[in-house]
């Protein structure tokens, strides 16, 4: 009877064990393992099944194999993009002289079955003569996108920065992104992407941003006051992240800065916030998949190491209730900072942190501003 007893309370510890383990995995850290972008595997692995030779990046060479390698992979989150085509056929809705520069409301066609609209900023000392440096201004996730960055609508302080660099002197064009602003669909919610889902399901919303900022870049190549030899970009939050994915995509962008728009897929508590299936879907629906296999194909610092070894400001806050776990974002980039010291651009990357919350504060953008004045060479 003893011994009877005795087994009865093992089998009861240990289901309390098991039960008490299952939790602590579910509830704990995201089991996706963190990829170090500074390891690569050698060409030997791929010859007849050999055995796996892992090798570190310690120059310009062997980073140049890894970085065709994140391409490849990146284009598994944003999905298959449809070749863009048509001229850009732009159309000037209005204009207004504000204090301190032109407002012009322009819309253009995406070249992928609709038109991208925004607001392009002229500062008095721009011309065809004198052309000045440009910056792409994209909005964070609020419900009046680019006209908040412009200033027209006043919806949530610190979030003007497109407003306050053309009257620093830039060029500045804020665009909507799809389901935001002047592009929420018909009969939908603002940020509510399922039409675009339903229309394009091998592709992505963030994919169609991206497409549509690349785009964007075309159409500024038609504004003679705009210097696209000289281009940066800058956003906040949904911004933010635009801002690293177009640098890395785009190699025309030479500088770019991202607030409070970066974490990491593998140590952030909250994976799924990029693979929804309801509302704001950021990325190809194989990515929720992939999060539940515990494996990615590609995690944001790895896209974000794409931008090397050009201009990258990054601002995060310890406090930021978006992206609570700060470790998530603070160690993947020690990765990329490393990557700009191999690259000998360690001066190029710049990471600013500080015991805030999700905002843009005035200090961090004067300082984000100085260094899209450093990169981009402003001269007046």
């Amino acid at each position: 009877m003893r011994v009877l007893l005795t087994l009865i309370l093992l089998l009861a510890a240990s289901a309390d064990s098991f039960a008490q383990s299952r939790t602590d995995t579910l509830s704990g850290a995201w089991p996706v393992p963190l990829t170090d972008i500074l390891t690569d595997y050698l060409p030997a692995n791929q010859i007849n099944g050999g055995p796996v030779v892992r090798t570190r990046i310690d120059d310009p060479d062997a980073w140049a194999s890894k970085r065709e390698s994140i391409v490849r992979r990146a284009r598994e989150l944003l999905g298959d993009a449809p070749p863009v085509s048509g001229p850009l056929e732009v159309r000037v809705i209005g204009e207004q002289q504000r204090e301190g520069f032109l407002q012009r409301e322009v819309t253009f066609n995406s070249g992928t079955g609709d038109r991208i609209n925004g607001w392009l900023l002229i500062p008095p000392g721009a011309s065809a003569a004198g052309p000045r440096p440009v910056i792409l201004a994209m909005h964070s996730t609020i419900t009046p996108g680019a006209k908040v960055t412009v200033g027209i609508e006043r919806a949530r302080d610190n979030r003007y920065y497109g407003e306050e660099l053309a009257r620093r002197g830039y060029v500045v064009f804020a665009p909507d992104v799809i389901s935001a602003g002047e592009r929420v669909y018909e009969g939908g919610e603002p940020f509510d992407t399922g039409p675009f889902d339903r229309t394009y399901p091998e592709w992505s919303a963030m994919g169609k941003m991206l497409s549509d900022h690349i785009r964007s870049v075309d159409f500024l190549g038609t504004v003679p006051e705009a210097d696209t030899s000289r281009l940066g970009v800058i956003g906040h939050s949904l911004g933010g992240y635009n801002a690293f994915f177009h640098q890395a995509f785009d190699p025309r962008v030479d500088a770019a800065v991202s607030s409070c728009g970066f974490v990491s897929l593998a140590t952030s508590a909250k994976p799924f916030r990029f693979a929804r299936d309801t509302w704001f879907v950021h990325f190809n629906d194989r990515l929720r998949d992939h999060l539940r296999s515990g494996v990615v194909p590609c995690d944001l610092h790895e896209v974000a190491a794409l931008c090397a070894p050009r201009a990258l400001f990054n601002y995060s806050a310890r406090q930021d209730h978006i992206f609570p776990d700060f470790w998530a974002v603070a160690e993947p980039l020690k990765q990329v900072a490393r990557l700009y010291e191999i690259l000998g651009a360690a001066d190029r990357f710049e990471t600013v942190y500080t015991d805030g919350d999700h905002d843009f504060p005035p200090e961090i953008r004067e300082r984000a501003y100085q260094w899209l004045d450093r990169w981009l060479g402003r001269d007046w």
